[in-house]
């Protein structure tokens, strides 16, 4: 059987600039959604972004820019997700980024990211990057 129905997400974590880049496909895969909010699952060991048209209450809501300008993605920035990964999944290393791949729940406006799934990424080296 074809998983061509299955939706992929992607994100990449850049912890040497504690950033997070959610890549412009995922976000159309959530309905282009105008704020998103990272969650995590410590005892399944899951990141998910939840998509949302206007802030969560209680929530530390991201504001989405979804500028013509920018390539494939959108960068968000925080140490604070960023430390939570670190109790949860202990030490990485700052010289690469990782890159997760996940699925979406387009019902719910959800991407689910296993962290069974981080894999290593070479850092670019020119300026752009």
């Amino acid at each position: 059987m074809s998983n061509d129905n299955q939706l992929t997400a992607n994100l990449t974590i850049d912890l040497k600039r504690n950033r997070f880049r959610v890549y412009r496909k995922t976000l159309r895969y959530l309905g282009n959604p105008g704020f998103i909010q990272f969650l995590i699952n410590p005892e399944e060991l899951y990141i998910a972004i939840l998509g949302s048209d206007k802030p969560i209450p209680g929530g530390t809501a991201n504001k989405v820019n979804l500028n013509m300008n920018v390539k494939c993605c959108v960068e968000f920035y925080s140490a604070t997700l960023m430390n939570g990964l670190f109790k949860i999944f202990g030490t990485l290393d700052y010289r690469y980024s990782y890159h997760l791949a996940g699925e979406i729940d387009q019902t719910n406006r959800v991407a689910y990211f296993s962290l069974s799934t981080l894999t290593k990424v070479e850092r670019k080296l020119d300026n752009d990057s």
